[in-house]
């Protein structure tokens, strides 16, 4: 009997499912991971959690510190101190980890915010578990204090919130041996209903212009100010008067920011004020000239050196220019020396310095900022500093004629010319009346390097020789163009390094390879400068010389030796430290300068010149001191003392004594002058 096609396809759905049956009974489902119920937990001391093997297999449970935390053979894992251990489970020979950490308290309140009326008291259930060490802290008692209500309960203990001033403010409920366990309560007290108004809901101004909102306040100053960006406008307070006050609001910069006034007595009492401040007020630096908005405003304009493109700048009258010169600094991104600054400009070299002086600007004192060079020149800082303030001082040196800035008519105006960086430049100096002419002098000798009335000094004219053996020095020099020769006077046997000193100074130009007496400043920053010393005169001295990169060490050494040749033995010398004998028969003369505080010493050969060592000590000292014997007139020390002049080597020498002198001592230091 043949099978029909709908039997064939019930035969072939039986076999399909039994084909089935025996492929999921080959091949059971994936049994679910091995693991823990947590790989880490936190724990409370003296509390505990029970860990447990996911598939429900035995395990042996171990701790890695079993004084922190503790372990059962069921997994139960209890706090013992606080600290952190590591929990194991071995199953099987697998290990199974969690990480435990032990705290040493938890606090839970029973609320975290509350909302009180003046001298209202609420209540606030705290819960502290593992320690009942806690206390509580208010961060404002003129708004709220807190107190304990005992006893406690199990692990809870109530607090008192007492309500005392309107505000906001933050309980702090933390556990005395775990400081780091804390939790805190917000509390706001709501005082009587607080007013707050403004006349106005947005301002706009402009970059450094005054705009005014008046708001109004039943607590007169009982408000807090607040910009969402404090650097695009700031506030001036006005004076309170019946609850009204009016507030300036001065545009820093371009853009907007929202001014919030609070109340301070109750926080949710606010109005906010809308500033926009635009970029073309005064002190904005544009490409375009901007808009008078006074009558006496004016619009400064200057090429930018980088750019080369015109910028303009609206001033008010009477601007403030420290003010206009910051603001072109910050645009151009660049800062000259000699100039007033009421910012603190950024150096252009890494040896500048900032210089700062007081002023009063709008009747308010400010400081202001000058960048200076590494070695500045004063005059031209005094000037700056004077032209700012409209203020001239005796005695000072500037570039300018305070012809028309005298305090008195007797005062005397003094001028000169120096030269800076190879460029004449007249001086000026306002003096009183009755000056000291050696002083001024000195300063005209400091400024221009002109040694008045004096050897190495610097003049146009050729010098009058003060003795017939003096030297007249010449050096060429060119001054805007024009080549002229100055002089130098010096003495018959004089000192190279003076020379170079006073021409040096004149020109405001050291030279390499010249030997000087004080420091020489280099035009350039890789130079070097050498130094040595020379006694001269007795005294020991420093010389200095300024040599160039990769320089010969050997030229050097032969400038030097030729500068000490014959005059560098250390015999005569005064110096500061013991010296060193030459001869074993060599003597050390020691005393002591009260002006200095110092103890000097002298090595002296064996046959000495008394007179030269008297000498020289009394140059040191610049004291006379009785039965001493000194080639010079001394001093007296009192009105009875005597002045004796012994002859001595065809001339004489002088001795100071007291009124009653002693002549044993008067022939001892003869004897002492006659012996060596």
């Amino acid at each position: 009997m043949t099978a029909t096609k709908k039997q064939l396809k019930a035969a072939v759905s039986i076999l399909l499912a039994l084909l089935l049956a025996l492929t999921f009974a080959a091949f059971p489902s994936e049994a679910s991971a091995l693991g823990l119920n947590a790989s880490s937990i936190t724990i409370t001391k003296g509390y505990s959690s029970t860990l447990k093997v996911t598939d429900g297999s035995s395990a042996t449970w171990s701790s890695s510190d079993t004084s922190v935390a503790s372990v059962s053979s069921n997994g139960k894992v209890v706090g013992k101190s606080v600290g952190t251990a590591t929990i194991t489970a071995n199953v099987g020979g697998t290990l199974l980890t969690c990480n435990v950490k032990v705290v040493g308290g938890k606090l839970s309140l029973s609320t975290k915010s509350v909302e009180m009326e003046k001298d209202d008291v609420q209540y606030v259930t705290v819960r502290a578990k593992g320690s009942h060490g806690i206390k509580a802290t208010s961060g404002d008692k003129s708004i709220v204090t807190a107190s304990w209500v005992k006893p406690w309960k199990n692990d809870d203990i109530r607090l008192k919130l007492t309500a005392k001033g309107s505000g906001s403010t933050t309980v702090k409920i933390s556990m005395t041996k775990y400081p780091d366990v804390y939790t805190t309560i917000k509390v706001t007290v709501k005082g009587d209903d607080a007013v707050l108004l403004s006349s106005q809901t947005s301002v706009t101004t402009k970059v450094d212009t005054l705009a005014s909102v008046v708001i109004y306040s039943d607590k007169n100053s009982m408000v807090n100010y607040s910009f969402s960006d404090n650097s695009i406008a700031k506030l001036t307070e006005g004076t309170w008067k019946d609850g009204y006050c009016t507030l300036g609001i001065t545009g820093l910069k371009e853009g907007t920011t929202t001014l919030t006034i609070t109340r301070k007595d109750n926080a949710a009492v606010k109005r906010q004020i809308s500033i926009t401040v635009s970029g073309s007020g005064y002190y904005a630096v544009s490409t375009t000239p901007p808009a008078r908005q006074a009558t006496g405003d004016s619009i400064l304009r200057w090429t930018d050196s980088k750019t080369m493109i015109m910028k303009y700048m609206l001033v008010p009258s009477g601007y403030d220019i420290a003010k206009a010169n910051s603001a072109v600094a910050a645009d151009s991104k660049s800062y000259e020396y000699y100039t007033v600054y009421d910012v603190q400009p950024s150096k252009t070299a890494s040896n500048d310095t900032i210089s700062t002086f007081s002023a009063t600007v709008n009747g308010k004192a400010v400081t202001r900022y000058v960048l200076l060079p590494a070695s500045p020149d004063t005059p031209s800082y005094n000037t700056v500093v004077a032209d700012y303030t409209g203020t001239i001082e005796y005695w000072k040196v500037y570039n300018k004629s305070p012809e028309n800035k005298k305090f008195l008519s007797t005062d005397i105006v003094k001028s000169w010319t120096s030269t800076v960086n190879y460029k004449a430049v007249t001086r000026y100096i306002l003096l009183p009346f009755g000056y000291s002419e050696d002083k001024l002098n000195q300063i005209i000798s400091a400024d221009s390097g002109v040694n008045y009335g004096g050897y190495y000094s610097v003049s146009e004219s050729r010098p009058t020789l003060k003795a017939s053996n003096d030297q007249i020095i010449s050096f060429p020099i060119t001054i805007q163009g024009v080549s002229k020769t100055y002089y130098v006077l010096a003495p018959a046997n004089y000192d190279e390094a003076k020379v170079n000193d006073a021409i040096a100074a004149f020109k405001g130009v050291y030279e390499p390879w010249l030997i000087y007496t004080v420091e020489p400043k280099s035009q350039y920053s890789y130079y070097t400068v050498q130094k040595w010393t020379k006694v001269v005169d007795g005294k020991q001295t420093t010389r200095y010389m300024l040599v160039p990169p990769g320089y010969d060490e050997n030229l050097l050494k032969d400038y030097i030796n030729k500068d000490l040749g014959t005059s560098s033995s250390a015999y005569y010398s005064i110096t500061t430290s013991y010296p060193v004998s030459i001869a074993s028969s060599d003597k050390i003369w020691m005393w002591y300068n009260s002006r200095e505080s110092t103890t000097k010493y002298m090595l002296l050969p064996e046959k000495f010149n008394v007179l030269k060592r008297n000498d020289l000590i009394n140059a040191d000292t610049g004291t006379f001191e009785y039965y001493t014997i000194y080639s010079n007139k001394p001093s007296t020390k009192s009105a009875d003392d005597v002045i004796l002049t012994p002859q001595y080597n065809g001339g004489v020498v002088y001795m100071l004594v007291p009124k009653d002198w002693d002549q044993a001592k008067v022939n001892q230091g003869l004897a002492g002058l006659l012996v060596n």
